[in-house]
Formats: structure tokens, sequence, C-alpha cells
């Protein structure tokens, strides 16, 4: 981390010393559909399903633009959760996993005259907790299994939207867009029951899971010029 923000600062102090550049400080939050992929679950049937779940995230980015090319970097932490639903014989039941962490997108940006962005880079994922919950006809159980989650995994990020000016005074914007979220690493876990998904009891062959989220992003952009 601290070898990433020692080159942005390079390629800032760059720009700064040949053209005019700019800088974006931006406060945001998201709401998300947020979902975990895994192939054994997925040939599982009425068994165990995928049901619709939400998360969230909030926290802090900076973006540094060269006319309308940028690069930029958040902190954000995160819900992330898995939703699932089933029968078992007569019984059915709903459940979810909530991991809790953090997210650190690095982007590259490109913005038009009028605000319009497009987004596009990795993000670096942490889970520092995880919490399964069921609810069924025969009650409610919870369960810490963090044990059963990677410490970290990588995603993929596209996303595109609008920075709306607020005022031609004051350098203050209305962040709104789409953010599409997803993991090419393994970030392991449980199935909808709240068993290891590498248990070879019962997965005779190990499938990853991907975890995938699609979010609304709403934030408030501070932006100021350097020029030569």
């Amino acid at each position: 981390m601290k070898k990433l923000i020692f080159i942005i600062s390079g390629v800032v102090l760059a720009f700064g010393a040949r053209a005019q550049f700019s800088i974006e400080a931006q406060g945001k939050g998201a709401i998300a559909s947020t979902w975990l992929f895994n192939k054994n679950i997925s040939d599982l049937g009425e068994e165990q399903d995928y049901a619709m779940a939400w998360g969230s995230s909030y926290g802090a980015a900076i973006n540094f633009y060269y006319k309308n090319v940028g690069i930029g970097i958040e902190g954000l932490a995160s819900k992330h959760v898995g939703g699932y639903s089933g029968r078992l014989g007569d019984f059915n039941y709903n459940s979810q996993v909530t991991l809790s962490g953090y997210q650190i997108p690095v982007l590259f940006k490109l913005k038009s005259d009028g605000g319009v962005y497009l987004e596009l880079g990795v993000q670096a994922n942490g889970i520092s907790n995880a919490n399964y919950t069921a609810q069924s006809d025969l009650g409610e159980t919870s369960d810490n299994v963090s044990g059963s989650y990677a410490k970290s995994y990588m995603s993929a990020v596209f996303g595109f939207g609008a920075n709306v000016k607020l005022s031609k005074k004051i350098p203050l914007g209305l962040l709104f867009g789409l953010r599409l979220n997803y993991g090419f690493d393994d970030s392991k876990g449980v199935d909808a029951l709240g068993n290891d998904l590498d248990n070879k009891l019962i997965y005779n062959t190990y499938e990853k899971t991907n975890a995938a989220s699609g979010a609304f992003m709403l934030g408030l952009t501070y932006s100021f010029e350097l020029k030569k």
C-alpha cells in the first residue's frame, strides 16, 4: 500500500510540473445487491438456492486527473451479504452470511467536461468477520464462520455515473453512479446450511466461491485544479 501511494504521488508531481491537472476528494457510500456464487450450491436445486441480499459500503476516495484521464484510490468499510433459501423435506428455510470488512479499489478513470465518468480497475477485499444466520420452521440459528472464509480476495470493478456541479462558486459536486464488482479470487466459505464448502464428506469436488455485487453509489466531491 505504501508503494502504491508513493507511485501515485510521483505521478501527481510529474503532472504538476508540466501541465494542468485536477484532484477530486470524495466522501461516498453505496447500497448494493450482493451475492456469493458457488457451483456446488448452484447444482443443488430447491435444497439450496440463492436469494436477494443487500450490502453496503462507505468511505473516502481521492482521484488524480490529467485533463480527462485519471487514477483513483478508495478506502471503504463494507458489508457483503450472501442470501439463500431452500427446502429440506417438509421445512422451508432462509439463511444469509454477512461478511464485514474493507474494500480498496484502484481505478483507471475517464471523464467528460460535463462530469460523466467511466471507471475500471481492481479491488482488494478484506474479510474481518463472517456471521451465518438461518431462519426456518424449526427456529433460528446463528454462528460465527469467520474461519471458513478467506482473509482477503481480489475482484474486478467496472462503473459509470456522473459528478454534477452544485455551484459555480463552490467546487462541490453531487456524485451518483453504478458499480459492478466480481471476485476472481476464491473467497471460500460455507453453503446455505452453514456447512463448510471444503467438506469432502458433503462435496466431492471443491468449487471456489465468487463474490459479486451491483451497487448504487452516492457521494459528495470537492475538486480543484492546479495549473502550470
